[in-house]
C-alpha cells in the first residue's frame, strides 16, 4: 500500500495489511513541532509498521530527527537529537486507553483513521524537553548570572550591611 506521510488512512486498513511505511518529514510540516522550534529546517526520518498484536492496532514506530530549539538558560539556539524507539497503541476512545498494557504507549485517533504525520508529530513532541538547556559542561553551564542590584564581586556581597526590616517589630508589639 503506498500511503503519503500526511494522508489520513483507515486504521483497520493499516494494521489488516500490516503496512510499512518509510518517511522523511519536514520538521516544518509538522503542526505541534513547527511552534516549539527556533528553527524550521531539517526532517524527521524513519519507518512505521502497523500490525494487530494482542488484539490491539499497534504502529511499531522509528524515528531520528535534530530540533533545533532555544537553550532557557543563555536563550541560543543549539540542536537537539531526537531518536526515537516506540510501540503505540491506536485506540479510539478513553476506555480503550485505560486498557492498553504497560509498555505500550497510547495514540488516540480520530474518526478511525491516522496519517503517519500526526503520529510522528506526537512522538517528537514527547521526546522535545520541557526545558531545553545545554549540557552541564558547556560553556553556558558555566556561565555566572548577575542579577540587578548583586555586588559584582562576593567579597562586596559579605561585607554589604545585611538588613533585617523586622527586627524591631517584637518591641513594637511588646508595647501594645
Amino acid at each position: 500500500m503506498s500511503l503519503g506521510w500526511s494522508r489520513r488512512a483507515p486504521v483497520d486498513t493499516l494494521v489488516g495489511t500490516e503496512t510499512a511505511i518509510e518517511f522523511s518529514i519536514p520538521l516544518s510540516e509538522l503542526p505541534r513541532v513547527a511552534h516549539e522550534l527556533a528553527a524550521r529546517d531539517g526532517e524527521a526520518k524513519g519507518r512505521v509498521r502497523f500490525s494487530r498484536q494482542q488484539g490491539r492496532a499497534v504502529a511499531d514506530l522509528e524515528l531520528s530527527a535534530q530540533a533545533e530549539v532555544i537553550c532557557q538558560r543563555c536563550m541560543q539556539s543549539m540542536r537537539w537529537p531526537v531518536n526515537v524507539n516506540s510501540r503505540v497503541a491506536l485506540v479510539s476512545d478513553y476506555d480503550a486507553a485505560d486498557r492498553v498494557p504497560d509498555g505500550l504507549e497510547v495514540f488516540l485517533v480520530e474518526a478511525d483513521s491516522v496519517s503517519v504525520r500526526d503520529l510522528v508529530d506526537e512522538e517528537i513532541m514527547l521526546a522535545l524537553p520541557n526545558v531545553p538547556r545545554h549540557a552541564e559542561g558547556s560553556e553556558c553551564a558555566r556561565r555566572v548570572v548577575q542579577l540587578p542590584g548583586e555586588p559584582d564581586e562576593p567579597e562586596a556581597a559579605a561585607d554589604a550591611q545585611v538588613q533585617k526590616p523586622f527586627a524591631q517589630l517584637g518591641e513594637l508589639l511588646k508595647r501594645k
